[in-house]
């Protein structure tokens, strides 16, 4: 993919182009600094009705100079599969940040960090992504694409904690691309490059919410990821891990999709004592 990384105009525009394409719905959410938009797009309802139909909820671009998740995200829709529709609806939110992108600064254009603002309901775009999540979620699966720049291998954020389906996603992923073995990362122990703990409220409420906390706290969640790549890798192999890791999650959840469905009809179809 041979494009400008911090070029807002040509992000919306392509995924314009893409949303068209597949059907897709747009909605505009904001437009920050009189002409970057901030947009939503979503997949249309599953033909068939279904409550193992899951929602997944991907985002990108909250900190601009991470740039290798937006274009991930529009590299997997171009190659998107349509018969994931029979088991997903997606809700993807590709670029939170475009005037950080633009000037490629993890800060939006008033130097606040969007991602510890979630709390805020007065902070363009905050206040217009909770309104529209307000109105898509319950999400049973939240993939939350970043960077680090002091990353020595993908490692993600697992929320809540000891899900075990973080451990299976980097498992699968280790298979192609490193996993950080750092003893610590971010100052804290880990599990294999699973970053895990309960928590607490009253912390974020004083250093702002992040928008996986927010998830969390304000719908619920079951299962929240932050995915983080090394800045350093070049951005082809960024956007790749990226796309592999979504493409891992789906499947790994339609795997306990399909197990819990085997074990309700085993039971369904075991004879009961007399």
């Amino acid at each position: 993919m041979t494009v400008a990384f911090h070029d807002p105009l040509w992000v919306h525009k392509k995924m314009a182009q893409i949303a068209k394409g597949l059907g897709w719905k747009r909605k505009l959410l904001c437009t920050v600094t009189r002409s970057l938009p901030v947009e939503a797009f979503y997949s249309p309802p599953c033909s068939v009705r279904s409550t193992a139909v899951k929602r997944v909820y991907i985002s990108a671009g909250i900190h601009g100079d991470e740039p290798a998740g937006v274009l991930a995200l529009i590299q997997w829709l171009e190659n998107f599969r349509p018969s994931l529709l029979f088991s997903y609806h997606f809700t993807l939110i590709p670029l939170i940040n475009p005037w950080g992108l633009k000037h490629n600064s993890r800060l939006n254009e008033h130097g606040v960090d969007l991602n510890r603002s979630f709390q805020n309901v007065n902070l363009s775009p905050i206040k217009e992504i909770r309104s529209f999540l307000e109105a898509q979620q319950p999400f049973d699966l939240c993939l939350l694409l970043h960077e680090d720049y002091d990353a020595h291998g993908i490692y993600l954020y697992e929320i809540p904690s000891n899900l075990q389906l973080g451990r299976k996603i980097l498992d699968e992923v280790s298979k192609t691309f490193l996993i950080d073995s750092r003893p610590k990362i971010e100052g804290r122990k880990h599990d294999g490059g699973v970053l895990s703990r309960p928590l607490q409220k009253s912390r974020f409420e004083k250093i702002g919410y992040p928008e996986a906390v927010y998830l969390y706290f304000q719908f619920k969640c079951k299962r929240i990821y932050t995915i983080e790549t090394p800045s350093e890798w070049d951005i082809e192999k960024r956007i790749k891990a990226h796309t592999q890791v979504i493409d891992t999650a789906l499947s790994l959840i339609a795997e306990e999709t399909t197990d819990h469905a085997l074990e309700d009809n085993h039971a369904l179809s075991s004879p009961k004592p007399h």
